[in-house]
């Protein structure tokens, strides 16, 4: 068994919709998260709207797929309740339930709890019998979605908090001054928006005027790091950005040096500069 990421939230678009959409889903309940395995290194994505709405992203080692489609109402309206009315959840406490030898899933739920975005991390089996069979429904559902070859790539906002904030301040500010974006200029390029309103969550580039867009802005605004993980100090708090592929076949070229970011070595000691391009 792996190790099972959730996130759960109201508002904010499932995927990229057509303008007739948009009111609609606006203030559409949905819920996503992020399933990952500790013993093989694979994990998928999973996110549904109460609409019956679906995305899945699935990634191992040689391949990405992402699946988009529709599944019954009423697995996601189960979901949903058994979601809402968990105490795990409502506790709001992500080290409360950390289990040292559990091998089982592990979910880390954000949830909006009276307002509020929370963010858990419990062993499944801490959710209880009906939580989990609702889960298991709802994931065998997505997994008979179709292949989606439209969307170009996704945008993850994580924030940066203690130390992670500390680490990035310290190494960021060695190239000069820490300049913070304010959110005026965040809401002109609105995947980017959505993404830190609604982190973890795998906000959909579309097309390549959105990934111009997003790189413009990175280059405008000068942000630390590269085009497809960067660092965005805003009036909204600190993030960890990174865009992932939305498809890559079995067998393909392996990303080309410079596509990410290394965590652990030093920034180059240059003022920082426009995000590199390949």
């Amino acid at each position: 068994m792996g190790a099972a990421v959730l996130v759960i939230a109201a508002a904010g678009p499932l995927f990229a919709l057509r303008p007739s959409d948009q009111a609609k889903s606006a203030n559409s309940k949905a819920v996503w998260m992020t399933v990952s395995s500790l013993k093989t290194g694979q994990d998928y994505y999973l996110e549904v709207s109460e609409d019956g709405r679906a995305v899945l992203r699935e990634e191992n080692a040689k391949s990405v797929v992402t699946r988009r489609g529709t599944i019954p109402v009423q697995l996601i309206k189960d979901f949903l309740r058994e979601t809402e009315n968990s105490e795990v959840i409502a506790t709001k406490n992500i080290q409360q339930h950390k289990a040292v030898f559990y091998k089982g899933e592990m979910l880390k739920i954000s949830a909006y709890i009276s307002g509020e975005l929370t963010l858990t991390e419990a062993p499944l089996d801490k959710f209880g019998e009906a939580f989990s069979y609702a889960f298991g429904e709802l994931h065998k559902a997505v997994l008979k979605l179709p292949v989606e070859t439209g969307v170009k790539s996704f945008l993850r906002a994580e924030p940066l908090e203690g130390e992670a904030l500390d680490n990035f301040k310290n190494q960021a500010s060695k190239d000069g001054e820490i300049k913070t974006v304010e959110t005026y200029d965040v809401q002109k390029v609105k995947p980017l928006m959505s993404a830190i309103k609604d982190t973890n969550r795998l906000i959909p580039l579309e097309n390549d005027e959105d990934v111009k867009h997003l790189e413009d802005f990175i280059n405008t605004h000068q942000l630390y790091g590269l085009r497809t993980l960067f660092y965005l100090p805003s009036t909204r708090g600190f993030f960890k950005c990174e865009v992932l592929e939305a498809a890559r076949q079995s067998g393909a070229k392996e990303q080309a040096p410079g596509k990410k970011a290394p965590a652990t070595k030093k920034p180059a000691k240059k003022k920082r500069a426009p995000a590199k391009k390949e």
